[in-house]
């Protein structure tokens, strides 16, 4: 190729341009290249091309494509809407009239601009469009009179469980017990957020499962609507949304809409119940997979719509922490999230990723609220059973026949009546609400005395607060905590480092204290936090040496 002279190579370079093109194509293409050799003496740049095997002579040119975008997706937009009855796209056309000349007079009406009739008739070639425009007229079809509405990302979230019905597994009793998943799910683009194995969908369980969505999850600047089920337990979390609203809710921003579903109405989550259908097939890859710990199977019945259908259910010798353990539902999750299906909005049936779409939505989002772990573990203590009680006008709370004191929010309650509110049990502590179903937490309170043998340890602990800490420091070094002058001079700015500080200046004081009192042990140890106390209160205003009680005179 290079030997041959400059016409030479054009006309072989030409030649094998068009030599598959026939009749008007062929000698338009040849006319074409003629011109531009003819009159730019350079040979054009898609017949250099060719040497390459690139025949795209259009596309390497640079001339635009005889429709642009937006006429072709208009005209795929016609074709496909006017086959359909119940389309609002485009009027019905019968099929003998749906012919390429009908959609290229109305393209040119609409765009108001000349469109070439051949590149339509490639574009329906190139497309797969022949199927809509033989498609059969079917009037003996309803048009779909009602159907869900489509939302856009973000603004229906859905909160719902699901138990399952084919397996039981042992509970922390050893008893057989069903399962359930409890899912976080988004309408618009069908994404499971998060979703977790659990036996109940109590209050503990649905704010365990809201917490970690917030950390999974970056929430958009916008109105985020939330509709989770009627169940008691779900109903718990109007407190941790009202909380997380009157502090990061803004004007034009983010906003948490509380919309729960209405009582015997599933149709209100219609979206995420069709999902769980997909759960119940899940069921039997959980059964296959721990085949080997199968007991024995029991024939039950199962009532739906009134009737009665008798099933199986396998019992497998596995515990629902190695059904968490196991990667099963994250795989479960990420195949449904990353696998196009089908889905119907607004009576139309469309196909997509529901990963893709969430991810396409997010990134147009200029800015997001990121949730931190410390600002989650806060909400963890909205999930503990709550009781009516009363907060006194001396900041203390009587239950279950003990005396507990308010550390924290004592500013928040009266002192000249006492505030009806609701609490919560964890350990030898009080979390303390506001009454109302969405009322939030104003403080806590701790017990007198701590307990003669520590409760049962919860399921999702909460960490210590700083005043825990503080006792757990002094019970470490042989104190006698007394809870009530202890929260008196914490309340009158006592913390954690001041604590520490008086600790470390006063050790040898202490040690030397402890020699001379000639007292039983626990006399000692109260002895020495009397003394601690007093350091700590002139610690608070000056910086004077406190002299203690000679002889461990602690009366």
């Amino acid at each position: 190729m290079d030997d041959l002279t400059i016409d030479d190579r054009f006309h072989l370079l030409l030649h094998k341009k068009i030599m598959n093109k026939t009749g008007s194509t062929k000698r338009r293409s040849k006319k074409y290249y003629k011109d531009q050799y003819k009159k730019t003496g350079i040979i054009p740049a898609p017949l250099l091309l060719v040497e390459k095997g690139i025949m795209e002579g259009r596309k390497c040119s640079g001339r635009p494509r005889a429709i642009d975008e937006q006429t072709k997706r208009r005209f795929i937009e016609m074709v496909k809407a006017s086959c359909d009855p119940s389309s609002q796209g485009f009027i019905f056309i019968t099929r003998k009239a749906r012919t390429i000349k009908n959609y290229h007079h109305w393209l040119e009406q609409e765009l108001g601009r000349t469109i070439s009739l051949p590149a339509l008739r490639r574009c329906v070639k190139r497309e797969n469009l022949k199927f809509y425009l033989e498609k059969e007229d079917k009037q003996d079809q309803v048009p779909v009179m009602h159907a869900f509405k489509s939302v856009p990302v973000f603004a229906l979230i859905q909160v719902d469980g699901c138990k399952f019905q084919y397996l039981r597994i042992r509970d922390e009793h050893g008893n057989w017990q069903k399962p359930q998943v409890i899912e976080i799910f988004d309408t618009a683009s069908r994404k499971m957020f998060i979703l977790d194995f659990y036996f109940t969908e109590s209050s503990l369980n649905s704010v365990d499962l809201f917490t970690r969505f917030l950390l999974s999850t970056p929430l958009p600047l916008q109105k985020i609507g939330i509709r989770p089920d009627q169940a008691k337990g779900f109903l718990n979390l109007k407190r941790p949304i009202n909380a997380i609203n009157l502090k990061h809710s803004t004007p034009q921003g983010f906003y948490l809409a509380p919309d729960f579903s209405k009582a015997y109405s599933p149709k209100d989550k219609a979206h995420l119940e069709s999902s769980h259908r997909s759960l119940h097939n899940f069921e039997i890859r959980i059964i296959k997979a721990f085949e080997d710990r199968i007991v024995k199977t029991v024939t039950e019945y199962d009532f739906k719509r009134g009737r009665k259908e008798k099933i199986t259910v396998t019992l497998l010798d596995i515990s629902l922490q190695e059904l968490r353990s196991s990667t099963m539902l994250s795989e479960y999750r990420n195949e449904h999230n990353h696998t196009q299906h089908y889905f119907t909005e607004d009576g139309v049936v469309s196909a997509w990723v529901p990963a893709q779409k969430f991810d396409d939505f997010l990134s147009n989002q200029a800015d997001t609220l990121n949730f931190t772990p410390d600002q989650v573990q806060e909400y963890m203590k909205y999930g503990y059973r709550k009781i009516k009680a009363t907060v006194s006008k001396t900041r203390t709370i009587r239950h279950d026949k003990r005396d507990y004191y308010v550390t924290r929010g004592a500013d928040k309650f009266s002192k000249h009546k006492s505030t009806p509110v609701k609490i919560s049990k964890y350990k030898d502590k009080l979390f303390i609400f506001e009454q109302g179903e969405d009322g939030i937490l104003l403080g806590e309170a701790i017990a007198k005395k701590p307990f003669d043998r520590p409760p049962a340890p919860e399921p999702s602990p909460v960490p210590p607060d700083e005043l825990d800490t503080i006792i757990a420091l002094l019970e470490k070094h042989n104190m006698a905590v007394d809870r009530p002058v202890l929260v008196d001079v914490f309340h009158k700015g006592l913390t954690l480092a001041r604590a520490e500080q008086v600790l470390d200046h006063n050790q040898s004081r202490y040690a030397d204290y402890t020699k001379k009192i000639n007292q039983p042990d626990d006399r000692k140890n109260q002895a020495l936090f009397n003394a601690f106390m007093l350091d700590c209160q002139k610690s608070l205003n000056t910086n004077h040496v406190a002299i203690y009680a000679s002889h461990g005179d602690i009366t």
